[in-house]
């Protein structure tokens, strides 16, 4: 359509940090306000529209510069307000050169804060259809930027390899319901092109363009430019095809053993919900090991001691929401994959090493105070649960409480535990409020000992008579492992304060091992520990005890 009517508007003067009251430019006057977010939120509902973004972007190694073509198409019947709010700051600075409206009368009202600006075009139809064009070039210095618009921000780290431009950074924010198309037309050789897109609720989605084009469907849109490889395959998951696909620096293996992560949940939980999984290596603001869900997708600092337990959010976080009892589960199954003895050590060391005393049931939150509770304690907790029901059991329980979690709110933290244990009664026809009340609800850890030791022998057979007690209040099924030169008997025996153990050997025992597989973490389990005042996580010598010349281990 040919438009009849256009106002183009020219800003002469670059948008500086300190504009005073009612500076003008042009045909701009710039008022000076309280908080110009504020007023952007506070301005009408949304307009529903559409907008298209084109993107020539450059980066120098420090500084990236955008030129960019915003254009908003609207259907509007009587006058409206369409806010526009952008960021001119220290690190990100915006020159609007020209806005041009098609279909309608236009005035125009600016204000500033010191780091956010807004404008307010007030819309007059005169057309059926609307058009808004702006010209602009920003510059932003990606290295340097330390504000935190949102959460995601805190976990990712722009340097020189790979960097995100917020969606403050390359486009005039405006209050339009419906999705941006995002057209980068250009970019910096030696990089790949991605996205994050946040979703209405508030998970984030990893996107790859087409052809240079993010569809973003509403929501906050983040371009992520890297120096990664691309690397994909397509695996079959019952019945279903699953693209898998890693955008990193860390070689072509990464795919390899993502798809061998997804088949390993897979065959445990539910099948893998979604059609795709990407994987994004970026840089971390706090440690060398961090990383985060996406819907369909995990971004992270690294591969291996990171992403296993990012992509296990797919089923917990996003697929069923436990809300914090989600790291709890998806830490316990970060354990399929590749999981070793001195591994499943290491992660009980941690959980004796915390100096948080809250209850799981008491954290409604995740903070760095409740890491260890949440992430290493509830996890080994699931593994003892597994212990005391079975695989089989544990497994079906598991599948249940994700499609009733997908089907209803399970954010909170004591409902979803009620829920867990009435899923685990109903299955084994148990009471199991002990395993809940004295894990769930406590901070504590057993302590398993053995407190006596007698070997007769009678006919070419040993008797050994075992008294294994529990110090700190814990009952709980615990499996010993008696091994003699000829052979290594394992019996599981429930322990709840003191319990008495009779096993037949043909040869002398020679060491006596409690919980031989690890499945519960014991005050005296693990060879690692925290030193909190080098703040370094050491292996100790664990103290060894004899009875009768028999070893006792505890694992």
């Amino acid at each position: 359509m040919k438009a009849r009517f256009v106002v183009v508007i020219f800003l002469v003067a670059f948008i500086v940090m300190c504009i005073n009251p009612s500076h003008t430019f042009d045909k701009f006057q710039f008022s000076k306000t309280d908080n110009a977010k504020l007023l952007f939120e506070r301005n009408e509902e949304s307009i529903r529209g559409n907008s298209s973004i084109s993107l020539d972007i450059t980066f120098d190694g420090w500084n990236v510069t955008i030129k960019g073509i915003q254009e908003i198409k609207l259907s509007l019947s009587s006058p409206a307000t369409i806010p526009l709010l952008f960021e001119n700051s220290s690190i990100s600075k915006f020159d609007i050169e020209k806005i041009e409206v098609y279909g309608a009368k236009v005035s125009v009202e600016g204000f500033y804060d010191g780091r956010y600006g807004l404008l307010l075009l007030n819309v007059s139809p005169n057309k059926s259809r609307q058009k808004i064009r702006i010209f602009y070039t920003s510059h932003y210095q990606p290295l340097l930027d330390v504000y935190m618009r949102d959460i995601i921000e805190w976990h990712m780290k722009s340097t020189e390899d790979y960097f995100y431009l917020p969606p403050e950074a390359y486009m005039l924010i405006p209050k339009i319901d419906r999705g941006a198309t995002i057209n980068v037309e250009s970019y910096p050789t030696n990089y790949t092109l991605a996205g994050i897109l946040k979703l209405p609720n508030n998970k984030y989605k990893p996107l790859l363009p087409e052809r240079g084009t993010f569809y973003a469907n509403g929501g906050r849109f983040y371009i992520l430019l890297g120096r990664w490889d691309i690397y994909k395959k397509n695996i079959v998951i019952d019945g279903k095809n699953v693209d898998v696909i890693a955008l990193t620096d860390e070689g072509e293996w990464v795919v390899d053993e993502l798809a061998k992560i997804l088949k390993a949940y897979s065959s445990r939980l539910i099948p893998y919900p979604y059609n795709e999984l990407i994987y994004i290596r970026l840089k971390g603001h706090r440690s060398e090991t961090e990383g985060f869900g996406l819907y369909g997708g995990a971004a992270g600092t690294q591969f291996k001691s990171v992403i296993p337990h990012e992509v296990a959010h797919n089923w917990f976080g996003i697929y069923a929401e436990l809300g914090v009892l989600d790291e709890s589960f998806a830490t316990y199954t970060s354990s399929f994959y590749n999981l070793t003895s001195e591994q499943l050590d290491y992660w009980e060391g941690i959980c004796l090493s915390s100096r948080d005393w809250t209850p799981i049931v008491d954290i409604n939150t995740v903070t760095r105070k409740h890491q260890t509770n949440l992430y290493q304690r509830g996890g080994f907790i699931l593994r003892s649960l597994q212990f005391v029901v079975g695989d089989e059991i544990f497994f079906k329980g598991v599948r249940e409480l994700l499609e009733t979690c997908h089907a209803r709110n399970c954010t909170q933290t004591e409902e979803t535990l009620n829920l867990v244990k009435e899923i685990y009664e109903n299955l084994t026809e148990r009471n199991l409020d002990w395993f809940f009340k004295e894990w769930f609800y406590t901070a504590g850890y057993p302590n398993f000992t053995v407190s006596s030791l007698k070997i007769t022998q009678n006919s070419g057979y040993y008797t050994l008579i075992l008294n294994i007690t529990e110090e700190n209040g814990f009952a709980m099924p615990l499996e010993v492992r008696i091994v003699t030169l000829a052979e290594n008997i394992t019996k599981r025996i429930f322990v709840n304060g003191s319990s008495f153990l009779e096993v037949k050997t043909k040869e002398r025992p020679i060491m006596i091992i409690l919980d031989p597989n690890d499945w519960i973490a014991n005050i005296n389990g693990s060879s690692y520990r925290i030193n909190w005042e080098k703040f370094t996580f050491e292996k100790i010598e664990k103290e060894e005890l004899e009875i009768n010349e028999v070893k006792v281990v505890v694992n």
